[in-house]
């Protein structure tokens, strides 16, 4: 196999710039950097890339295509894409041996893996710190992605990270027992639970039969049947009033979709969302003198229409306890990570679920958060994985973007990891 390469290694590299400067470099934008004849070059077509090296920023791959090859070199530096190619190409654009190189990986690895080759981007950082990231060598070269267990990492990660933290911080931020004397039924209230969050979390009564004993609702009937006149002598005047308000919050939800954090512009739904929440924040503490609360799990809007299917039922309880917020920022060693945690009376919750939109979950026990900003912080660790990774080279710019405006409104404290205290 013939290796061709530049014996004086003086060429300068070409440069590519990126579109619109978001380092992703598209099939038509690549077209675009090459004339017609390398462009239609049947010569070196769908070669095989080898990794070879990554050494201070550049990754070097050797480029064959039959029984030929090249060595092709690739940077990114002050956002553009520096290329290299050993068959010493001195033309206005990048040689063919190249185009075919960088479409390939375009093709195998996405317009996105540029990305990944910004100055301490995920594969500066995979060399320098090989126990967290995962090494794929591919026929389009080497490819690099973060282990699962580092969840969402700051500035590599393509989830939450990138929303208005200032404008959430910003939202408003601030409960005897009535039995039911009916022998065999019962009116119950289900919290439903939408399946994949497709709504924010709604309240519909429900008539069931009781058991033997009038401690659990066996059988439940249709939904809404609680509010059919047919049942008034099952419902007492407190009842009443909570009915209408679960009736307003359903026609509240139902029109919204079911995060705090969406695509629009969180002021943009502020209103709608402080509205729900605080329709949430009256109905608690009529809610809370009820006997039968379960939680549900809805799967569509058509079951609706039918009764609840029991094994989704779960019976718990709402707490007047309001969880308070604060933040853990934990030194690993190599990097930091960005944990929330929830605080009941002054002492530490663990084993928390906070999956449902305006509250935290705690085995069969709801507790509403105090604050339509404290639902949209947890909201937003939740949907990051749980917590937020920041590897060193990374932290000042977070420090920046994210520590420094959290702290504004929560604590924030450090701790440092078992091998870091042993130094």
């Amino acid at each position: 196999m013939a290796i061709k390469n530049n014996p004086t290694g003086d060429i300068s590299p070409h440069i590519i710039r990126f579109q619109d400067n978001n380092y992703q470099l598209t099939r038509e934008w690549l077209d675009k950097e090459v004339d017609a004849k390398v462009r239609n070059n049947d010569d070196w077509r769908w070669p095989t890339l080898k990794f070879i090296s990554y050494q201070e920023g550049h990754v070097t791959l050797l480029n064959t295509c039959g029984n030929r090859s090249h060595t092709l070199m690739l940077q990114v530096k002050d956002g553009h894409l520096l290329v290299n190619c050993s068959c010493s190409n001195t033309g206005i654009t990048i040689c063919e041996h190249a185009y075919a190189g960088l479409y390939t990986i375009i093709w195998h690895l996405g317009e996105r893996y540029f990305e990944k080759l910004q100055p301490n981007g995920t594969i500066a950082l995979a060399f320098a710190y090989k126990n967290y990231f995962d090494k794929e060598e591919t026929t389009a070269g080497l490819n690099v992605s973060v282990r699962p267990e580092l969840k969402s990492v700051f500035r590599l990660a393509q989830k939450l990270e990138t929303i208005d933290l200032p404008a959430i911080l910003k939202l408003p931020a601030l409960p005897a027992q009535e039995e039911v004397s009916h022998p065999a039924e019962a009116l119950g209230y289900l919290v439903i639970i939408s399946y994949r969050s497709k709504l924010l979390p709604a309240l519909l009564p429900c008539v069931g039969k009781l058991n033997k004993i009038g401690t659990d609702i066996k059988i439940f009937n249709q939904f809404l049947s609680g509010v059919q006149k047919q049942y008034s002598n099952l419902v007492t005047d407190s009842q009443q009033e909570l009915n209408t308000a679960c009736y307003h919050l359903w026609k509240m939800v139902e029109k919204i979709p079911g995060h705090i954090i969406q695509k629009e512009p969180i002021q943009k739904m502020e209103d709608k969302l402080s509205a729900i929440f605080g329709a949430w924040k009256k109905i608690l503490p009529l809610l809370q003198k009820q006997q039968f609360i379960y939680s549900y799990y809805l799967y569509g809007l058509r079951e609706l229409k039918d009764r609840p299917a029991k094994k989704r039922i779960q019976k718990i309880t709402l707490s007047e306890l309001l969880p308070a917020l604060r933040f853990m920022l934990a030194d690993k060693g190599a990097f930091y990570q960005l944990q929330l945690q929830v605080w009941l009376n002054g002492k530490l919750l663990t084993g928390y679920d906070a999956g449902i939109a305006f509250f935290i979950r705690h085995q069969e026990t709801f507790y509403m958060l105090s604050s339509l900003r404290d639902a949209a912080i947890a909201e937003w660790i939740h949907r990051s994985g749980g917590w937020i990774t920041i590897f060193k080279e990374h932290f000042s710019q977070f420090e920046q973007e994210v520590l420094m405006p959290l702290r504004e409104s929560y604590t924030i404290e450090t701790s440092l990891s078992k091998t870091m205290r042993k130094r």
